[in-house]
């Protein structure tokens, strides 16, 4: 996921935690959605105005696509500010324990708080389809429309978003009988552990459009996931309409475990490259690196646990204890932002170590996997390589993942001569 959809998710709910204020509610509900009308006019004017510019010639398509391509970048950066203005400055957020229908209710607080940052995530999409519309690579019509930016809900923050209101809302829903006071802490956190690891594989495969593989690649992919260590996964492939190279890994335990290929990944690579990409997603598995990153997580929220008990204290003035939420939130958050970044940097170094020293074991019960180690590290390097062929924003590092340059690096160093 993106460091800006994990910002824009997490932020939002944070803000919750503002002190209240004596802003209407409505005139709060009528600015945000001025703000929000506005940016989907900005967003379909920049759309308009580099369609335009390719159109009449003055531009070449490939610098356009990039332009484009700069600017919603920068929308969406700029588009976290807005949400800060929306819950924060005109109230939106500040309010909703006043409210009778969102009083007592975790998840309609939650969505009320989700609204704004899904309505821009929505104009960003909806100006990304109708500039595809333009060049020619989509369909046209406002249902084209619709249905891709619901698409692209689906396959970046849905699955985020939708298991922390189902949650919210078991809750709320546990509340109301008098079974809420009767559970103790303990039990509710064993009950999310088991939520999580058996919900996320099933929401993956739920969320994701997938279409059918046939029956031999399918056999051959569950043959190097069973080789490389991995006895038993749901092997999914993703239907992106051959636009996008991706894999994933979901799920901790047997079968609540889901690998997610996307159907241009299985397409363009060969059989080698791809099963250097799924040893590297079983790595991800057997190394325990999503754990890994939620235990990573535990000191930051500890800390911002710790910076919201300090400023309640009865020795701190009225308006520390008033925003201790905020500033708690605040905290972990860039806690968590650093931290994330290191392990995140670390487990894909790792995961690609791994993958190729697992490939020559695995090879000796898998065909097309390679036999050595130097093999290996040649094919995962044209496998990344490949993936990312002309899109060099694609090869860049980012907040959490390592370019493509520094990857190869870490797992073929050069040999001396």
């Amino acid at each position: 996921m993106q460091l800006y959809y994990f910002l824009a998710v997490i932020l939002s709910l944070s803000l919750g935690s503002l002190p209240e204020s004596n802003q209407s509610f409505g005139h709060a509900v009528g600015f945000s959605g001025l703000v929000i009308v506005a940016w989907w006019g900005l967003c379909y004017l920049a759309v308009r105005m580099v369609a335009g510019l390719i159109d009449k010639g003055e531009v070449d398509a490939t610098v356009g696509y990039d332009w484009f391509d700069r600017q919603t970048e920068c929308f969406r950066w700029f588009s976290l500010g807005l949400i800060l203005l929306c819950l924060g400055g005109f109230g939106l957020g500040r309010n909703l324990d006043r409210l009778p229908l969102t009083e007592h209710s975790l998840a309609l607080q939650s969505i009320v708080l989700l609204f704004p940052a899904i309505a821009m995530m929505a104009g960003l999409w909806a100006g990304e389809s109708l500039f595809a519309a333009r060049m020619g690579v989509a369909r046209r019509g406002w249902w084209s429309t619709l249905t891709s930016t619901f698409s692209a809900l689906r396959c970046s923050v849905g699955w985020l978003i939708a298991p922390i209101i189902g949650f919210l809302a078991i809750i709320d829903l546990i509340s109301l009988t008098a079974v809420g006071d009767q559970i103790p802490n303990w039990a509710a956190w064993i009950a999310l552990g088991v939520v999580m690891v058996v919900g996320i594989p099933i929401l993956v495969r739920r969320m994701f459009p997938t279409r059918p593989v046939d029956a031999a690649t399918k056999q051959w992919i569950q043959s190097v996931v069973v080789s490389g260590g991995i006895r038993r996964c749901k092997i999914v492939v993703w239907d992106t309409n051959h636009q996008t190279h991706n894999a994933m890994i979901a799920g901790l335990f047997g079968r609540f475990r889901v690998l997610l290929l996307s159907d241009r990944l299985v397409r363009d690579l060969t059989r080698e490259e791809l099963a250097m990409v799924i040893l590297h997603e079983v790595a991800h598995a057997k190394r325990f690196h999503v754990p890994l990153r939620i235990l990573a997580l535990v000191p930051a929220w500890l800390l911002g646990a710790g910076l919201e008990r300090v400023l309640v204290h009865d020795s701190m003035p009225i308006w520390a204890a008033d925003w201790a939420g905020t500033l708690g939130s605040v905290l972990s958050l860039l806690a968590t932002v650093l931290i994330l970044r290191w392990v995140s940097y670390r487990s894909e170094f790792d995961a690609d170590t791994v993958a190729c020293l697992s490939a020559p074991a695995v090879s000796r019960s898998c065909e097309r996997v390679p036999t050595t180690e130097p093999d290996a590290r040649r094919q995962l390097a044209s496998a990344l390589l490949r993936v990312t062929e002309g899109c060099a924003a694609a090869r860049k590092p980012t907040w959490l993942h390592p370019g493509i340059a520094d990857r190869i690096n870490a797992f073929s160093p050069p040999q001396v001569a």
